[in-house]
């Protein structure tokens, strides 16, 4: 999720307080001493510093594994975070899946899927499966980036999927993609977009469709 902040601006933030905090130890160090540079003087600078360090390094990665929820959650900041910071995806999302694969009655293929995503702000998890048993997804890569022209959410992924039984005309084990993009209404997170697959593409029969998501509350 950190992608979606201006591109180097937490890094440079996080770089300023430590670079702050490292500075505050050295003018106290020195400022009990005589102000002479020695070893001994660096060397007790560095014993002040480094639980510095560690309580710095520590304090983000808890803000950034669960913290940063938090404010995602208070009534009126945590709406504007959502829709104009980054968007709180975590959760369950029903979603279904129209695709331009035709069955044994000539009819495009339509399925109920659920989606779960699990995200901070170091990280972003997702699984996907169809809601029939069919068919089970693995996310192997995904990003939450934002555009900086339109100032659209997006969520991209690259899946691994597997069918545990195969009917004749599929594959056991298949990849795809999908590129989502995320609306928000002042009720409810939508995420709509296209996907598509390599699915037994020797055969000609690789598939692409509609992907439209509502996240469960």
């Amino acid at each position: 999720m950190w992608k979606v902040f201006p591109k180097l601006g937490l890094l440079k933030l996080l770089l300023f307080i430590f670079s702050a905090l490292f500075l505050s130890a050295l003018i106290l160090i020195f400022g009990q001493s005589s102000g002479e540079l020695s070893w001994d003087n660096f060397y007790n600078s560095l014993k002040i510093s480094s639980p510095i360090t560690l309580f710095f390094c520590s304090i983000i990665f808890v803000f950034g594994k669960w913290g940063w929820r938090l404010f995602w959650k208070l009534p009126f900041l945590g709406n504007i975070l959502h829709k104009a910071v980054c968007p709180d995806l975590n959760g369950k999302w029903l979603g279904v899946v129209h695709s331009n694969y035709i069955d044994a009655d000539g009819k495009k293929v339509t399925k109920e899927v659920e989606l779960t995503i699990k995200a901070n702000l170091f990280e972003i998890n997702l699984s996907l499966r169809s809601l029939d048993g069919y068919q089970d997804s693995k996310v192997i890569q995904s990003e939450l980036y934002k555009d900086p022209r339109t100032g659209t959410f997006y969520l991209s992924y690259v899946f691994e999927a597997s069918v545990p039984i195969p009917e004749e005309t599929d594959d056991r084990v298949f990849e795809g993609a999908a590129k989502l993009e995320i609306l928000i209404d002042e009720e409810n997170t939508y995420m709509k977009g296209t996907y598509w697959t390599n699915r037994a593409w020797q055969r000609s029969k690789n598939t692409a469709g509609l992907i439209t998501m509502k996240l469960k509350s």
